[in-house]
């Protein structure tokens, strides 16, 4: 198990973490917490599910496996994630997790957005193609294909008019051409296709053509280790776009360590490493990081 370094930055972001907890592990995520402090981290941006109809089998097929869930049975988190975000206050940023969004979209988000979220994660799961070995939401939900997009790009919508970030899962490799068409139809929308688009050569072309498209290094730990010198060129090649990111769940502070340790081991330039630490994050999360106002 990875321990603080020694050394820290001034600011690490990890823009990707997961929920999966309740209200019993509130003591070990405070203390998990705790350690993150110690290494230098000053932000979690974490994505909480909420699910208005699916029951636990169903939900189950659009759930990965490896992430053990020590919550709601039904994945209904966002509550208990707002509730850990009030308690440590400006550490944790809740993302609400929209894959079993269902029924009016911008109302939904709206009240979601007023209840304290401050951005948006989605994955595309369109059939059972995708690379998580995932059931389609159409197929689980019972909906078309055409009412799918309809869906996702209400959610797109909503946050470039809001200016949402947007942490979202999807295969450039397979789906290029559907992540190309939203991206036009969204040219403001800042959105963090994370594990580098699934596939760098098929994903590099994105990124040279969009300005506001990032992307981060959860997950990528046993790839980026297997082959660092490759790696470490395409971060540098895009330095404004590579975010920290972990993948870690809330209970796990050690992931998102063994992911510092991964960045600072590629000895990257000063300047690109304090990017994905730091600079980087803070562009695509943008007022995210800034304290909740309350409405009058």
């Amino acid at each position: 198990m990875a321990s603080p370094p020694e050394s820290v930055s001034p600011e690490i972001i990890d823009v990707h973490c997961h929920c999966f907890v309740g209200p019993k592990q509130g003591p070990m995520v405070a203390a998990g917490l705790s350690r993150l402090r110690q290494a230098g981290v000053n932000h979690l941006t974490v994505m909480g599910l909420v699910n208005p109809r699916a029951n636990p089998r169903d939900i189950r097929q659009l759930i990965p496996e490896g992430f053990p869930n020590l919550g709601d049975p039904f994945f209904n988190e966002a509550d208990t994630l707002l509730r850990l975000a009030l308690r440590h206050a400006g550490m944790l940023v809740p993302m609400l997790d929209t894959r079993c969004l269902d029924g009016e979209v911008p109302d939904l988000l709206q009240g979601w957005l007023d209840k304290g979220f401050k951005g948006l994660k989605g994955l595309y799961l369109a059939d059972e193609r995708n690379d998580l070995k995932l059931a389609g939401v159409p197929a689980v939900f019972g909906i078309s294909l055409r009412q799918y997009h309809r869906r996702e790009w209400e959610i797109f919508a909503f946050a470039e008019a809001n200016d949402l970030p947007v942490v979202y899962h999807m295969d450039a490799r397979l789906y290029g051409d559907v992540m190309r068409a939203m991206l036009d139809d969204f040219p403001r929308l800042r959105i963090n296709f994370p594990h580098f688009g699934i596939g760098r050569k098929a994903f590099a072309p994105i990124l040279d053509r969009y300005p506001n498209v990032y992307t981060d290094i959860a997950y990528m730990l046993p790839h980026i280790s297997a082959n660092p010198a490759g790696y470490r060129d395409f971060i540098c090649h895009y330095p404004d776009r590579v975010c920290f990111g972990s993948d870690a769940l809330l209970y796990q502070p050690e992931i998102v360590l063994d992911y510092i340790d991964l960045v600072r081991s590629l000895k990257l330039p000063e300047e690109v490493e304090q990017g994905i630490f730091s600079e980087n994050p803070r562009r695509f999360l943008g007022k995210a990081l800034e304290p909740r106002q309350e409405r009058p």
